[in-house]
């Protein structure tokens, strides 16, 4: 307690803790692949014991961004740790933008022209918890400037889909980048999805979609490197069908902030780093509000802030799917996307035409994401998550990120997570990988 109580008072000093009750504030942010499955162990109300991260019985919390609070793109929320009352702040802007927030610096993103452009979320702006609620709300909608800090600052700690090793703000000893690594709490799974198409069949296969869109169902590992550089290609490239070439296949993806990005360009040995080409639906990313509907914009280097933002964009029919409607930068007579994304996330828009909702998913090699596949190590796109704290963490934010992590840990056990093969889970136990990898990137090899 005397402890908390120090650290509490040099923080309200600081201007860093609310001014109503003065408990202290722990700052969380990063990937948003990892998101749903520690705030289901933030907002735990059954203890430590049973993946909580607070006193059982003590959690009371709001959210913004999605009307599913595990989704939320920010979130308050209290309890006690050890008996005494902390207040935990999220903000989720992807894996990269979560290190540069923890190092307490910026890192700059890239829009469509190629100018250099701040990335949101490095440093990261929070949630004013003494202006908000704790009343269990999950806001649809993101929180208005009347409930936020007045201004930026960094992160006490980051949840990363990978390793500063291959990070845009690498580790370097005493400095704010030399980042505490709690470990590695499990294994973060990703998927490939193409965009829906309008239309309920009731046989998994939207009625608008085109014979060039189930041709291109699988897609080998080499055509996506060239989708990821090129940006666009035939259909026919994909399918090996020439008659599929009056369609046109784009790629949508995230932004530098993004861990899922990292994984997708550093597992496929494209190069972590290397820049790609990329496209948003529904009005460009830099402008809002965006669009429901089928607007198409190169995006060059840049992408989306959140898988789920990705999977609106996927998720867009309006007015009648893509393969219905001509070809905006092409003489085609309709066209498709193919997107990467958290699996969680992509389940949200691939099920409304009926059927099994993974219909929309592409096959890489004839081989599909699921459990199993990651598991036994036929698919490769997965990475090591990583809780990561800011330098010289200590006191109440170093108890936080300990919790944090056991409950990351057990939060997967208790939700058996990669127990059934066929399933798509958001994550699996590290126990039930039967594969490995060395680092962050490359191909699985055998053995734990």
């Amino acid at each position: 307690m005397k402890i908390i109580t120090q650290l509490s008072a040099a923080l309200l000093a600081l201007g860093i803790v609310s001014q109503a009750g003065a408990d202290p504030v722990v700052y969380l942010t990063g990937s948003t692949a990892f998101r749903s499955t520690i705030m289901t162990a933030i907002l735990n109300n059954t203890g430590t014991n049973n993946g909580g991260v607070f006193d059982t019985g003590t959690v009371t919390y709001v959210t913004y961004g999605n009307s599913v609070p595990t989704s939320c793109n920010f979130a308050a929320v209290h309890g006690n740790i050890n008996g005494s009352p902390v207040y935990l702040d999220c903000a989720w802007s992807g894996s990269e933008a979560g290190i540069a927030s923890a190092c307490n610096t910026s890192l700059q993103n890239q829009d469509r022209n190629g100018n250099s452009i701040p990335l949101a979320g490095s440093p990261e702006t929070w949630l004013n918890v003494s202006n908000v609620t704790l009343n269990g709300a999950a806001i649809s909608t993101n929180p208005p400037a009347s409930v936020m800090e007045s201004s930026s600052h960094g992160a006490d700690l980051a949840q990363a889909d990978t390793s500063q090793a291959i990070s845009w703000t690498p580790f370097v000893a005493n400095t704010s980048t030399a980042l505490k690594d709690y470990g590695v709490e499990g294994i973060v799974t990703f998927t490939i999805t193409r965009n829906n198409q309008s239309g309920n069949s009731g046989s998994g296969i939207p009625t608008g979609a085109s014979n060039e869109w189930v041709d291109c169902g699988n897609i080998t590992l080499p055509q996506m490197n060239t989708l990821l550089s090129l940006g666009e290609v035939p259909a026919g490239f994909i399918s090996g069908n020439t008659n599929d070439n009056d369609f046109s296949v784009y790629c949508v993806g995230r932004n530098l902030g993004s861990g899922t990005r990292m994984n997708m360009l550093g597992d496929s040995a494209y190069g972590a780093h290397r820049p790609v080409q990329q496209y948003s639906i529904g009005y460009g990313i830099e402008e809002t509000p965006h669009q429901n509907a089928l607007i198409l914009t190169n995006e060059g280097n840049g992408g989306y802030e959140s898988g789920g933002d990705v999977a609106k964009a996927l998720g867009i029919i309006t007015p009648e799917g893509s393969c219905q409607q001509a070809d905006p930068f092409n003489s085609g007579v309709g066209w498709f996307a193919i997107g990467y994304l958290g699996p969680s996330d992509a389940l949200n828009f691939s099920g409304n035409f009926g059927g099994e909702p993974t219909n929309c998913w592409v096959t890489v090699d004839g081989v599909p994401s699921n459990n199993g596949t990651i598991e036994n190590g036929q698919w490769w796109y997965w990475g090591h998550e990583h809780l990561l704290g800011k330098y010289q963490i200590s006191g109440t934010p170093l108890t936080v990120g300990n919790l944090l992590f056991q409950a990351g840990e057990l939060t997967l056990q208790s939700q058996n997570f990669g127990a059934v093969p066929g399933g798509h889970d958001p994550a699996i136990q590290n126990s039930l990988m039967r594969v490995h990898k060395n680092g962050d990137t490359g191909f699985p090899l055998p053995g734990q």
